[in-house]
């Protein structure tokens, strides 16, 4: 971690995740037992990244939170949630709907088919059932979670990317994956499920219709 990310970490404790600030290098400088130059440095260094924008005047400082900015300090939580919290279940809500038939090109590869028999211990459904998320809201929330992980690979004429996948159980019957691409068309909202089963035949799923699964933490699941 670059250290001025420190110095992102310092600003969220000032309250900058609420949208913006006020404050000048010497204060926060203070704050980070540094010279005001390096902090006015770091500050630079991070506008520079796109993790905040600065508006300067005689009196200090306002300093903006990005997208970008909030994104790293949000993954950092995770991370730090995760590690410090005992492994938990958790709840994936979303609604259904028809994709561009992209999941079921890509888990009928055999590199893919493969990889989910041996990690997973079961050959998907040939096709993905597709959830754009009411709860969480974005896919980000599932890093907090353990995932079984599958490398992508290259042949002579394209890259496929990672897989990750997230044990899950539908109505306490249901073996499935929530899972996230490396390479996909769709937004932080979506997530893809894959399954031994056809889950729109066996649960009887149309377009719009409420999905639940609920994520099992690694080691109590079969997978």
């Amino acid at each position: 971690m670059k250290i001025y990310y420190l110095t992102l970490i310092k600003l969220a404790e000032f309250g900058i995740l609420k949208g913006s600030i006020r404050i000048s290098t010497s204060k926060l400088a203070k704050t980070l037992g540094t010279t005001q130059q390096t902090a006015s440095r770091h500050l630079i260094e991070l506008e520079r990244e796109g993790m905040i924008r600065r508006e300067i005047d005689g009196r200090g400082e306002t300093i903006f939170i990005s997208k970008e900015g909030r994104k790293f300090l949000e993954e950092i939580y995770l991370l730090l949630k995760r590690n410090l919290e005992e492994e938990k279940s958790m709840i994936v809500k979303g609604l259904v709907f028809t994709g561009i038939g992209e999941g079921a090109y890509y888990v009928t590869r055999k590199y893919y088919e493969k990889q989910f028999i041996s990690k997973l211990g079961f050959k998907p459904y040939p096709g993905t059932l597709n959830l754009k998320l009411i709860e969480p809201k974005t896919r980000v929330a599932l890093e907090s979670q353990p995932n079984i992980f599958i490398p992508g690979t290259k042949t002579k004429y394209r890259t496929y990317g990672w897989v990750k996948c997230y044990p899950a159980m539908i109505k306490d019957k249901y073996k499935a994956c929530v899972i996230t691409l490396e390479r996909t068309h769709y937004d932080e909202t979506v997530v893809e499920v894959i399954s031994p089963h056809n889950l729109r035949k066996e649960l009887g799923l149309k377009d719009g219709d409420v999905l639940e699964l609920e994520l099992i933490p690694i080691q109590q699941s079969s997978f």
